[in-house]
Order: C-alpha cells, then structure tokens, then sequence
C-alpha cells in the first residue's frame, strides 16, 4: 500500500551532499530498496513496537527529531538501543514514520 502511494505520488528521494552533512545520521535502505522501518509485536500482542533500524550515526538526535512529530506523546515513548543503534517507538507508527523518512529525502 505504501509504495503505490509512493509510486503514484512519484516522490524523488533527494540525495544531495549538503542534506546528508546537515544531518547528523543517515539511514541505508534495505535490499531491496525498502526502508527499514518494522512493526513488532511482544508479550503476547499486547505491546505493540515500531523500530527503525539501519541507523548510521547519531540514532539519539533521530529520536529526537521523531519526538518532534509525536509533540503529545509521553517521556518513555521512544528509546534508542545502543547495542544494534535501533530507535524503538511504543505503538504502531510504521506508516507516518515512511512518510517522514520519504520526506527528508531518504
């Protein structure tokens, strides 16, 4: 359902050097050219996760910029994991975080 949104909306990733050194991270699409952006559900599917994973870089100032989209969400919504430098979100934001991500050009 995303990509046709994506491919009827014909976006252009914008791959220039200036928007990657302005940004302290970057995020490597999968192979076959997906974002790596994945819903988990734990504890029986009573938890419900959204983790970003191929993160090159800072993956804390990530996490910042997605608490700026989610403004009401509470303190403990979004933790980095610094073993693997995954962002993991509580609840199912898969869609809106391609969105952002599409967006910001990668």
């Amino acid at each position: 359902m995303f990509r046709t949104l994506i491919q009827q909306h014909i976006v252009k990733r914008s791959y220039t050097t200036q928007q990657q050194q302005q940004l302290p991270y970057f995020i490597s699409r999968t192979t076959n050219n997906g974002l790596p952006v994945y819903t988990d559900f734990k504890n029986g599917g009573t938890q419900h996760l959204t983790i970003i994973r191929r993160i090159e870089g800072d993956a804390e100032a990530l996490k910042n910029e997605v608490l700026e989209l989610f403004p009401e969400a509470p303190k403990n919504f979004a933790r980095v994991n610094p073993v693997n430098n995954q962002v993991i979100l509580k609840g199912v934001h898969m869609n809106e975080i391609k969105q952002w991500l599409v967006e910001k050009g990668f």
